[in-house]
């Protein structure tokens, strides 16, 4: 996805209004109209001759459907309006994901730190590397990612050290992986944080491989990933993925099963970022995440 129509997006993502919120109210048709909203004591706003409207609990795409029906009603020349969220720096949505007991999205306050985000996600799991945290964000200008070393902040009590995170940062707890030594391993390849030979329990699919070798690097060429499978009775075969349709659409045939003896290459292309940073990425991760504290590394 454009990282940009990402950033631009972030504070619709159901941030739900309380009371004491702003929002500004833009009417292109009827510029007398335009102007800042305090949601109430009793969850309203207020509008000249529309009269109150209740806003509390709804999103800001709901809530300018209310608007915009409250003032058709007294003005039926409008055809449009913007509502938008003032002063969000109060309000931070964040994406928690990996090792954590509930991952998911969550709505801090203040100027949360990457601690503040791994507790109200319920802790990190104990096969958590909490050496290697990634803070994955966007802005206008791309897609940026930041390395946290949040153990060292934790044994040193310096955790006014963490950096703050910013609305529709997405926070990655990553595994910390064993060594083992057996057969059927899966190998992955590539444009991966760390390139090796993997053992996947049963039943996983190819982004339980990526995930397991760290996830895609910066440069990966997702819509072009290779499985390389065995054919019994000797030889294999090519299978091509487009690995980035399914963060963008979920189909489930962009992510296939692996067997043991797989081996997954991801080629060097784009950045990766740019599409993980698509709110569908996340939802991916929310569905397997259960599933990557399975994985352990294959020693060679």
């Amino acid at each position: 996805m454009v990282a940009s129509l990402v950033a631009a997006a972030l504070p619709a993502q159901e941030v739900r209004l309380r009371k004491g919120d702003s929002v500004r109210l833009e009417v292109p048709q009827r510029d007398d109209l335009g102007r800042l909203l305090t949601v109430d004591a009793k969850g309203e706003v207020g509008l000249p001759i529309v009269g109150a409207i209740r806003l509390e609990g709804l999103t800001l795409e709901e809530a300018r459907g209310a608007l915009l029906r409250s003032l058709q009603d007294v003005y039926p020349s409008i055809q449009s309006i913007t509502v938008s969220l003032q002063g969000e720096d109060a309000r931070r949505v964040i994406y928690v994901q990996g090792l954590v007991a509930r991952p998911g999205k969550y709505e801090l306050g203040g100027s949360p730190s990457v601690w503040d985000a791994i507790k109200e996600a319920g802790g990190a799991l104990a096969t958590a590397s909490l050496d290697a945290v990634r803070i994955v964000r966007t802005s206008n200008d791309g897609s940026s990612t930041i390395l946290v070393d949040l153990q060292h902040a934790l044994d040193s009590g310096n955790l006014g050290s963490l950096p703050a995170l910013k609305p529709g940062d997405a926070v990655i707890v990553p595994e910390r992986t064993a060594s083992y030594t057996g057969t059927g391993a899966v190998n992955v390849f590539g444009a991966v944080v760390r390139p090796a030979s993997y053992a996947l329990t049963q039943d996983k699919k190819l982004i339980d491989a990526i995930l397991a070798a760290g996830g895609p690097a910066e440069n990966a060429k997702l819509g072009s990933v290779k499985i390389i499978r065995q054919i019994e009775g000797g030889g294999a075969k090519a299978i091509s993925i487009d690995f980035k349709r399914y963060l963008e659409t979920g189909d489930p045939k962009h992510n296939p099963p692996i067997l043991p003896n797989d081996t997954v290459n991801v080629p060097k292309g784009s950045s990766f970022w740019a599409t993980v940073a698509n709110p569908n990425f996340f939802l991916a991760l929310v569905s397997t995440s259960a599933t990557v504290a399975a994985i352990i590394i294959y020693s060679q």
